[in-house]
């Protein structure tokens, strides 16, 4: 039996979905952009607040808000997640699923756990030794939240609002030595 989600209005969801046997589902830039266009499309579709995210070769992670009980987290995903997937498919001439079963996702209730999600989150390139900083990986939100470039995809100004400033969260992103208090 499947596990009851609990997706309805204002609640918080650490979402994350890795590749069949753990192989790639982004194969080129395009394949990253093209996910980044659907999940602006159905996110305002869906009326899913983006907090976080981070593409990786293998794996994504998403921090969600559901903004209303219109529509869930649930067809957020089912229609980026399809629509990906027929569009891999066919650019590559293949057939079968590209995920590793049911998108995984734990609601997040406590507001003193969000940033350090989010940290944990933009922190997952850095850790494959992808990069030496978080504003360095091009498929994540560090870049936004650092106030490097204005992208429009995350809701920048709620992240910011569980900080005292923006350079105290710009100082938390960057900040490497920093043990994440929790287990994911």
């Amino acid at each position: 039996m499947d596990k009851s989600r609990n997706y309805y209005q204002n609640s918080f969801h650490h979402v994350y979905n890795r590749g069949a046997n753990k192989e790639s589902i982004f194969f080129e830039h395009e394949n990253y952009t093209y996910f980044l266009d659907r999940m602006k499309e159905y996110s305002r579709r869906f009326e899913i607040s983006i907090l976080s995210f981070c593409l990786m070769q293998n794996h994504f992670h998403m921090f969600l808000k559901q903004t209303s009980n219109n529509f869930s987290i649930s067809q957020f995903l089912s229609s980026l997640l399809n629509s990906y997937v027929k569009s891999i498919n066919k650019k590559y001439q293949r057939s079968g699923t590209l995920f590793e079963g049911k998108t995984k996702s734990k609601e997040i209730k406590d507001n003193a756990y969000f940033i350090w999600v989010i940290k944990y989150i933009l922190e997952n390139p850095v850790k494959a030794g992808l990069v030496s900083s978080v504003g360095d990986w091009e498929f994540s939100n560090a870049r936004d939240l650092l106030g490097v470039r204005n992208g429009d995809l995350t809701d920048v100004n709620y992240v910011s609002s569980f900080f005292d400033s923006q350079s105290v969260m710009i100082k938390f992103l960057l900040d490497k030595g920093m043990k994440i208090p929790y287990e994911f």
